[in-house]
C-alpha cells in the first residue's frame, strides 16, 4: 500500500522498468507509437496515483484522480480496485480483467487477460496471492482461498482452494498441481 510520495516514485519507478521503459521519454515515444506496453502504463500509472491520493487522504485530488482512471478502466476494461496489487504488478495484455476490492496480491504478480480474482458469491471471502505469481490466460482464483508465492497458474485455471506448497505451477479445473516448475522456472529452456 502506497503511504508516502517517495513510496509512490519508488513504485512508479520499479514498475515502468518491468514494462521496459527505461526513461520516461521512452515511454512517450511507444505510447506515440500507440504500442500495447504504454497503454498499459498508462493506465497502471493512474491506478497508482490514485491509491496514493486515497492513502493519504488527498480528497478533491482523489476524486479528480478516481474520474481519470475510471475513464482508463473503461478504456482498456481492466476493472482493478485500489490497493489490490502490491508493488511489482505486471500486466500482460489489454483487455479484461477483474478483481475484488477484498482480494490482496503480493509483489511483481504478472496477469493476463480474462482473469477473474473475486469473492465466490456464497461468502465476501477474497483470495490472498503471493509473491512472484503468474496468473495466465483466462485463469478465475475465487473464494477466500491462499496462493503461495512463485506459483504459475495456467490458462483457463479455476482456483478455488488453498496452494500453500511454493513455487509449483497449478492448472485444471478445478485447478490441481501438475508441476514443480513454478513462475520461477516459467519461460525457462
Amino acid at each position: 500500500m502506497i503511504k508516502n510520495k517517495k513510496e509512490l516514485n519508488e513504485y512508479l519507478s520499479y514498475e515502468r522498468s518491468r514494462y521496459g521503459f527505461k526513461s520516461v521519454f521512452q515511454y512517450w515515444i511507444h505510447l506515440f507509437m500507440h504500442m500495447e506496453q504504454a497503454h498499459i502504463w498508462q493506465f497502471q500509472k493512474r491506478l497508482r496515483i490514485t491509491e496514493y491520493y486515497k492513502n493519504c487522504n488527498h480528497k478533491i485530488r482523489f476524486l479528480l484522480s478516481q474520474r481519470k482512471l475510471n475513464i482508463l478502466r473503461h478504456k482498456y476494461n481492466f476493472e482493478i480496485c485500489l490497493n489490490v496489487f502490491d508493488k511489482g504488478l505486471r500486466i500482460m495484455h489489454i483487455g479484461p480483467i477483474l478483481t475484488n476490492a477484498k482480494a490482496r496480491v503480493g509483489q511483481n504478480c504478472s496477469i493476463h487477460i480474462n482473469t477473474g480474482i473475486a469473492a465466490q458469491g456464497i461468502t465476501n471471502e477474497a483470495p490472498t496471492i503471493g509473491d512472484d505469481v503468474v496468473i495466465g490466460f483466462g485463469a478465475c482464483i475465487i473464494g477466500g482461498c491462499h496462493i503461495a508465492n512463485g506459483i504459475a497458474i495456467g490458462a483457463n485455471a479455476l482456483v478455488n482452494k488453498s496452494f500453500e506448497e511454493e513455487n509449483i505451477a497449478i492448472a485444471g479445473v478445478p485447478a490441481r498441481k501438475i508441476s514443480n516448475n513454478g513462475s520461477r522456472e516459467w519461460g525457462k529452456a
